[in-house]
């Protein structure tokens, strides 16, 4: 017999016994036949010679496997898809692996059928073979309440052949091929990473398929990524900044409207929840993540901003700037929905984008359940038909909603008494139609009739996704990126403390009420807003902590006194305090 020119590896030598005995299985015969007869001669071996399969392994070349697999008699019926080797219907014989489509093909399954997929998966695994009943039993085990997944196994048998049926007619077996089996275990381990959660409600098991295909599609933008535009991300990171952010969406929307896209695109930023530390003992103030709403008179581009921008809109050829797979857009979804299909979201970082907040007040009970989610709380809500919960929501909220301005300040639309509790829960800005505001939408919108702005968001829009992809799967030590980066926190500054509180003086300097209309939850959302806005430096700093920029400071400080103002019935004089604080 030949040897090759480098001998095979443990796990290469593993798998060629594995394959040997998928087509070769009469070589362990005790007595003739004509397949070991084959396979003598073409060896130059006398026919009474004991032919031992891991002795084969070590010693042929890859030519002669590829013979051998020649001589099968089952070469038109069997395949194998292994790490190094690849034989299809027909004995074509592959020096090449399959497992990348075989993990693609566990993923698929998952995204489809979720935990049952899990649970017929990991009994496949764990058996060598066993009666169909066996497994059925198996996998109700690891899904919790009782399967019958007899279309399921015949449709990974039949579309992705996961599953085999072996055995007699009168001893019916299934079996998964044993040479896929670390490349599924390998993709179940992932999802064990993130374990299904307590569904009580059809709901949330249809919507967590959907969360599994989110989560998805976050990953195969941030693994391309990481293989082909890692260094260029980079780079770009190292000349972004909140300066930066704010010159593009000048160019784009003027020195009026940009401020809404801005916050649109920072509460992005803040989603990875990062935390923000004080002081030289960094000690632990707060964490990035906020909920935003913008609210005010219908047609001021509050869509456009919160919706639009961070999804995209093919109709206004806009790319997506938000994160790929994160965000939920919750068009035509009522409130008790949500709360249901919240279950699926537990221990997760979603961001759910809501365009008609009013409507989900028009059912009676909503304040509470959704003033426990802003508050990223434990939520359980009853009907005379199902409970959900309780469980604990994790994810934020990027609303925008209408109300009836008026010359000075504005009145909700939504009815109930208690959805000041709400707003006190995000980060508000009001849209309020004025003629310069009016004159920008205006020229914004034939500047985007015209394709103006979208030759610049074709540069600029993909690296800054790119950008913020990059640094949510940092710091959420995303398994992809974890070894090459180490998660940094946001430093809150003097400069960010001074100024703020020389803005909170002025305000109460200037107020013209004897009680303060607002709470000290504004100032939080300041900070949080600055520190948000900071990541974009996240590439610029070599520090495990990240200053709060002095130009997101500003623009923080400057919402800050501009939603006082507004919350105040504009009782002080917005532009004198402005003028005095810049």
């Amino acid at each position: 017999m030949g040897v090759t020119a480098q001998l095979p590896t443990r796990e290469e030598i593993r798998e060629r016994v594995l394959l040997l005995k998928r087509f070769l299985g009469q070589l362990e015969w005790e007595w003739p036949n004509d397949v070991k007869t084959k396979v003598s001669e073409y060896l130059g071996l006398t026919e009474n010679h004991r032919i031992s399969l891991e002795r084969l392994a070590e010693c042929l070349t890859d030519a002669q496997l590829e013979r051998l697999i020649r001589i099968s008699p089952v070469k038109d019926y069997y395949t194998f898809r292994g790490n190094y080797y690849t034989v299809e219907k027909g004995g074509i014989f592959k020096l090449r692996g399959s497992w990348d489509e075989v993990r693609e093909a566990v993923r698929q399954i998952l995204k489809d059928h979720g935990g049952k997929g899990y649970a017929l998966l990991k009994a496949l695994v764990e058996v060598e073979r066993a009666p169909f009943e066996s497994i059925a039993a198996k996998a109700s085990e690891a899904f919790g309440e009782r399967l019958y997944p007899a279309r399921l196994i015949a449709e990974l048998r039949d579309k992705w052949g996961l599953a085999w049926k072996v055995g007699s007619r009168q001893y019916p077996a299934w079996a998964m091929p044993e040479e896929v089996k670390p490349a599924v275990t390998e993709v179940l381990a992932e999802f064990e990473a993130t374990p299904p959660p307590t569904l009580r409600t059809k709901y949330a098991q249809q919507e967590f398929l959907e969360v599994i295909k989110m989560e998805e599609e976050f990953k195969n933008h941030l693994s391309t990524l990481v293989k082909e535009r890692l260094e260029q991300t980079v780079k770009f990171g190292r000349a972004w900044s909140p300066n930066a952010l704010i010159n593009y969406l000048h160019e784009l929307y003027g020195q009026v409207i940009f401020f809404d896209h801005l916050l649109s695109i920072t509460q992005q930023y803040s989603i990875c929840d990062t935390g923000v530390v004080a002081g030289e003992e960094g000690v632990k103030a707060l964490n990035t993540g906020f909920n935003l709403a913008l609210f005010g008179e219908p047609g001021t581009g509050k869509t456009f901003a919160t919706k639009d921008m961070i999804l995209g809109s093919e109709a206004q050829n806009v790319p997506p700037h938000g994160l790929p797979g994160l965000n939920r857009y919750c068009g035509g979804m009522t409130p008790a929905r949500f709360i249901a299909v919240g279950e699926a979201y537990q221990s997760r970082r979603f961001n759910f984008v809501v365009t008609e907040f009013n409507d989900w007040f028009k059912y009676r009970g909503m304040v509470e359940p959704l003033k426990l989610a802003m508050e990223r709380g434990e939520i359980r809500y009853e009907t005379k038909t199902y409970t959900v919960g309780p469980y604990k929501f994790t994810s934020f909220f990027s609303v925008n909603y209408n109300t009836q301005v008026k010359e000075k300040g504005y009145e909700v639309t939504v009815s109930d008494p208690n959805f000041n509790a709400i707003e006190d829960r995000m980060l508000c800005r009001l849209h309020r139609l004025t003629k310069e505001k009016y004159s920008e939408l205006s020229k914004s919108q034939r500047r985007l009739m015209m394709g103006v702005p979208q030759r610049k968001m074709i540069g600029v829009a993909p690296k800054l996704r790119d950008h913020l992809t990059l640094v949510y799967a940092i710091e959420t030590k995303h398994p992809l990126i974890a070894e090459a980066f180490h998660d940094k926190k946001v430093l809150l500054t003097d400069e960010m403390f001074n100024l703020l509180e020389k803005a909170s003086c002025l305000i109460l300097e200037h107020l013209e009420t004897k009680t303060v209309p607002f709470s000290m939850r504004l100032e939080r959302r300041a900070i949080q807003l600055a520190s948000a806005m900071s990541l974009t430096n996240f590439f610029n700093t070599d520090s495990d902590l990240i200053p709060v920029d002095p130009t997101a400071a500003k623009m923080a400080v400057r919402f800050f006194v501009e939603e006082a103002w507004v919350r105040a019935n504009e009782a002080f004089p917005l532009y004198q305090v402005l003028q005095n604080l810049f």
